[in-house]
C-alpha cells in the first residue's frame, strides 16, 4: 500500500507534467521563431479578368508561404503609365515592402526605377527591359511566343495565302510590340506575304473588317490570322462563330507567295466556302479554349500564369532579405491545339486552379 508520502510523490510528479506540457504547448519555454510579415503591393491593370485566376492563386499560394500579406491594387485606366507610378509611390509611402508590377507603359515605369522615385525593392512582371532599379524582372519570352505562332502558321500555308495580323489601335506595351516583331520576323524569313489590320477589339469596326477579309478570302486566296491579344482572339472567334461560313477547313504545306487575305476559323465548314485557313493568338482565358475546343480558334501560346505569381512573391521577398543585384527569371511557353486540351500536363495551365 502505497503511503501518504508516496501519494504526495505521485502527485507533485503529475503535477509537474502538467506544468511542463502547458508551457511547452503555450510557447513558455520552446518558442517559435517570429517571422516578418511583408506588406507586398501587387498594381496591375485588373484582377477580375480570367487570365488573371490562377495569377492570383499562384501569389497567394507564395503569401502563405513566405509570410506575405499581399494587397492587389487595380489602374483606372488601361496603360494608363502615370498613374501606376502614382500608385507605386502612394503604397511606398503606406508602408508595402515591396512591390509587383505589371507595366502600364514600361518605358514610364523603368524610367522612375531608374531614377530612383521608388526605394522599395520592385519586381517587374512581363517586362520586356532589363528594368536598371528593379529587384527583379519575370518575363516569358513574348518574341519566342510570335516566332512559334507564326511557324505553325508557316507550315500551314498553301500558295496563295497570307497572314493577316490584327492590331488594337491605339499604344502598344513593349510585350505586344515584342510578339508582333517575333511573328512578322518569321513572315519575312519564309517570304509569306502578310498585312496589318488595326481594329479596336470591340465594336462595329472589326466585325466589318473580318467580314471583308472572309468574302476577298473565297475568291482571293485563303487567310491565316494572327491577333495580337487576348480580346482581339476572344472577338475574331465570336465573329467566326456567328457566321460559320468564314471559317474553311485548314490549309497544309509549306509557304511560297502569297494573296490578299480574308478571316474565319479552321473546323465548321467546307474549304471550298470558308475564307479563313486558321486563326491563332495567345492567352488562356475560359473563352478562348472555349472557341479553342469549337475550332473556331486553331491555336495559341499560353505561359504558366500560376507559377508567374508565386514566382513574384518569391523574388520579391528574397529581394527583402537577402538583397542582392537584379535578377532575370525567363519563363517558357507552350503552344496548344485543340487534342491538347485534355492532356493532364497542361491542366494547370489552362484552367483555373480550385
Amino acid at each position: 500500500m502505497i503511503g501518504r508520502r508516496g501519494k504526495a510523490l505521485i502527485l507533485a510528479y503529475v503535477a509537474f507534467l502538467t506544468v511542463l506540457f502547458l508551457m511547452c504547448s503555450t510557447d513558455l519555454i520552446i518558442r517559435e521563431p517570429e517571422r516578418e510579415v511583408y506588406q507586398i503591393a501587387v498594381i496591375i491593370e485588373d484582377v477580375r479578368d480570367d487570365n488573371y485566376v490562377n495569377f492570383r492563386k499562384g501569389i497567394e499560394q507564395a503569401a502563405m508561404e513566405f509570410h506575405g500579406d499581399v494587397q492587389f491594387i487595380t489602374l483606372y485606366k488601361r496603360l494608363d503609365g502615370d498613374q501606376q507610378i502614382e500608385l507605386m509611390s502612394r503604397e511606398q509611402q503606406d508602408g508595402a515592402h515591396a512591390l509587383i508590377i505589371i507595366p502600364a507603359d514600361e518605358e514610364r515605369v523603368v524610367s522612375a526605377l531608374a531614377q530612383g522615385q521608388v526605394s522599395v525593392p520592385v519586381v517587374l512582371l512581363g517586362s520586356g527591359q532589363a528594368g536598371e532599379g528593379a529587384a527583379g524582372t519575370i518575363a516569358p519570352d513574348h518574341k519566342a511566343m510570335g516566332e512559334r505562332l507564326a511557324r505553325e502558321m508557316a507550315v500551314r500555308m498553301d500558295e496563295g495565302c497570307q497572314a493577316v495580323i490584327f492590331e488594337e489601335t491605339g499604344k502598344k506595351s513593349a510585350m505586344d510590340r515584342l510578339f508582333l516583331e517575333g511573328a512578322k520576323d518569321v513572315f519575312d524569313q519564309e517570304g509569306i506575304r502578310w498585312m496589318t489590320v488595326r481594329a479596336e477589339s470591340t465594336g462595329p469596326a472589326l466585325s466589318e473588317a473580318v467580314l471583308a477579309l472572309g468574302s476577298r478570302g473565297r475568291e482571293e486566296g485563303r487567310t491565316m490570322i494572327l491577333a495580337q491579344s487576348t480580346e482581339l482572339l476572344t472577338e475574331i472567334a465570336g465573329i467566326f462563330g456567328e457566321n460559320h461560313g468564314l471559317f474553311g477547313a485548314g490549309a497544309s504545306g509549306k509557304t511560297r507567295e502569297y494573296g490578299p487575305g480574308q478571316a474565319g476559323s479552321l473546323e465548321g465548314a467546307p474549304s471550298s466556302h470558308g475564307g479563313v485557313g486558321g486563326l491563332y493568338g495567345r492567352g488562356s482565358t475560359l473563352g478562348v479554349l472555349n472557341y479553342l475546343d469549337q475550332g473556331l480558334i486553331t491555336g495559341i501560346c499560353v505561359t504558366d500564369q500560376f507559377s508567374l505569381g508565386y514566382r513574384s512573391v518569391e523574388m520579391a521577398i528574397q529581394a527583402l532579405e537577402a538583397g542582392g543585384g537584379h535578377r532575370r527569371l525567363k519563363l517558357d511557353s507552350y503552344y496548344i491545339e485543340k487534342e491538347d486540351l485534355r492532356r493532364p500536363e497542361y491542366e494547370m495551365l489552362l484552367y483555373p486552379v480550385e
